[in-house]
């Protein structure tokens, strides 16, 4: 859906990471397994809506 920036611990690629019932709340990486919880996520309406929050948020780091 929307592209992520690769951990900034490892490099691996990361994905979105699911809570118990469902709903995407963070991301986490394939490759060293950190995960990231993403607070203050609104729920939406449409599909998507959180993912893309989350990656707006993700993505949002400086790397360097």
């Amino acid at each position: 859906m929307d592209d992520l920036k690769p951990c900034p611990f490892c490099g691996g690629n990361v994905r979105y990471w699911y809570d118990i019932e469902g709903n995407p709340c963070g991301v986490i990486c394939s490759r060293c397994r950190i995960f990231v919880k993403v607070s203050g996520i609104k729920r939406g309406k449409t599909f998507g809506d959180e993912m893309k929050q989350i990656a707006e948020r993700w993505n949002r780091r400086k790397d360097g």
